[in-house]
């Protein structure tokens, strides 16, 4: 019997455990949809994507380029 009850309350903290993981990624969620700064710049590049405004960072020296050249700015 006390077998039982082990499992039912294992079972419990399992999926209790699971419950609190989804509620903390849901605040997360809403906290990010809640940034309005975030929100438009999230617009802008999806904007500059469709128009064509982007790189391919292919190699590590474009990733080196791109960033000496965010540098520079």
């Amino acid at each position: 019997m006390q077998m039982v009850e082990s499992s039912v309350v294992s079972d419990m903290i399992t999926r209790l455990t699971h419950i609190q993981k989804e509620i903390g990624d849901m605040v997360e969620e809403m906290e990010l949809l809640s940034d309005e700064d975030l929100m438009r710049d999230i617009e802008e590049s999806k904007k500059d994507f469709n128009e064509g405004r982007y790189h391919i960072l292919k190699t590590d020296e474009d990733i080196d380029e791109f960033f000496r050249d965010l540098e520079k700015e």
